[in-house]
């Protein structure tokens, strides 16, 4: 009972509530509707017999009156119980226990009534309209009755909770991280009114921090740019041609991070447009895998489409898959990484899945997020500030794809990846000159 009570919603169970009030006064007004109906054909013919028909006439006058077209009934109370009067005894008995010496009863669809006076009983066997015709009436007056009630508490409910449902909508636009939706005002009143203007307000502090987040990751390849020229140039001065090379290969990963989140970050803001290229499916993940082997965990890719390109932006890309194959393989703790690419429902999907330490369901829906770390002793141990995730959920959205991150503490973590459009050929003609 109480998980179907918290499962309704408040127009719901206003509305229910309106509507058993309603039904049960509308039963009590037919009730009482029924006994004052009643009531007075029983106090008109208490005056009638009494006054004109048993005190002033002998039972011979009134064998012999009719009202309305009916006659009169004079039944001696030593032949109450006889045969032919069968059907009034239970009248004739009400009579006898009535105070005022008078019954009313029901008869078909219209009332019968008798009076005992001087040891006789006078009956009147029909009288009154028909039952179904006041039935009839009554029941029009309370269908109209009961519709125009329920329409005027369907109106005034739905304005008593239009501010739940404005609330409702604010929570959904916070929640798909549109931090710049606010509630109108103007459709909410008294404590709803200040709980929304609170709301509202709450939104523009979390929209500040986070346009400051934001601002502070584009400032960064700015400020990293500088020092990486200078690396560029000092590297030239140095002898040892491997080391050469190796220090020059770290300078183009941080330039290639860099513009991945310069990328990512102006588009997400409308500043900029990610332009695709062609790209070799099968060469792209097996370079990606085999650069990322370490001889500690075997990272095993599988391919299980048969198309041979896909479109989309090579150094976002590598970016993304670098991160993830990265995080698989340092969480994983040794165990093998499984990289899967397919083609389901027409679009690339990729599973980056990993055996290791996993994640605590709790911390999931925060993995995203810039500087967020679900154990911050893990930065120490990898020099990490939470900032992979993030920007791999950056590069996704601005390729308008899809990231989700299914995990069990202890078993490991599955990240999935899906672009609908990647095998679509939307890129322009320069992007395809230049690929």
């Amino acid at each position: 009972m109480c998980k179907w009570f918290s499962s309704r919603t408040v127009f719901s169970m206003l509305l229910l509530n309106t509507v058993v009030s309603t039904c049960a006064l509308v039963a009590v007004l037919v009730f009482s509707l029924q006994r004052v109906a009643d009531e007075h054909p029983r106090r008109y013919l208490a005056k009638t017999l009494f006054s004109n028909l048993v005190m002033n006439k002998t039972p011979a006058q009134l064998a012999s009156m009719t009202v309305d077209g009916i006659q009169l009934e004079v039944i001696p109370q030593s032949k109450m119980y006889a045969p032919e009067y069968q059907s009034y005894q239970p009248l004739l008995a009400m009579t006898l226990s009535d105070p005022d010496g008078i019954a009313i009863t029901a008869n078909d669809d219209q009332y019968m009534a008798a009076a005992y006076s001087n040891g006789n009983f006078v009956v009147l066997p029909l009288f009154g309209r028909s039952l179904s015709s006041q039935a009839l009436g009554l029941l029009g007056w309370v269908a109209a009755a009961i519709i125009l009630i329920l329409l005027v508490n369907f109106y005034s409910i739905h304005l008593l909770t239009r501010p739940f449902i404005e609330l409702r909508r604010g929570v959904r636009h916070a929640d798909k991280g549109d931090l710049k939706y606010r509630i109108p005002l103007e459709r909410t009143y008294g404590e709803y009114h200040t709980l929304a203007d609170s709301f509202n307000k709450m939104l523009h502090r979390i929209n500040h921090i986070h346009e400051a987040r934001r601002h502070m990751l584009l400032a960064i390849p700015h400020e990293v740019r500088t020092p990486l020229a200078r690396l560029k140039v000092r590297k030239d001065l140095i002898t040892d041609e491997p080391l050469r090379l190796a220090i020059l290969g770290d300078i183009v990963n941080v330039e290639r991070i860099l513009d991945a989140i310069l990328y990512t970050e102006k588009t997400q803001a409308g500043e900029g447009e990610i332009r695709l290229r062609k790209i070799d499916l099968a060469s792209f993940f097996n370079e990606i895998v085999a650069e990322q082997q370490n001889g500690k965990s075997p990272i095993e890719i599988v391919i299980n489409t048969t198309a041979t390109t896909f479109y989309s932006h090579p150094t976002m890309m590598v970016v993304l898959m670098r991160n993830l194959i990265g995080n698989a393989v340092f969480y994983g703790k040794s165990n093998p990484v499984t990289v899967t690419v397919d083609d389901k429902k027409g679009g690339l999907h990729i599973n980056v899945t990993d055996r290791g330490i996993g994640i605590a369901e709790d911390q999931l829906p925060f993995l995203t997020e810039p500087f967020w770390r679900a154990d911050q002793s893990r930065q120490r141990e990898s020099g990490g500030y939470g900032l992979g995730l993030y920007i791999c959920k950056t590069i996704v959205d601005g390729l308008h794809g899809k990231l989700v991150i299914e995990s069990t503490e202890g078993q490991g973590t599955s990240v999935l990846i899906a672009f609908p459009n990647a095998f679509e050929s939307t890129h322009s003609k320069e992007d395809e000159d230049a690929n």
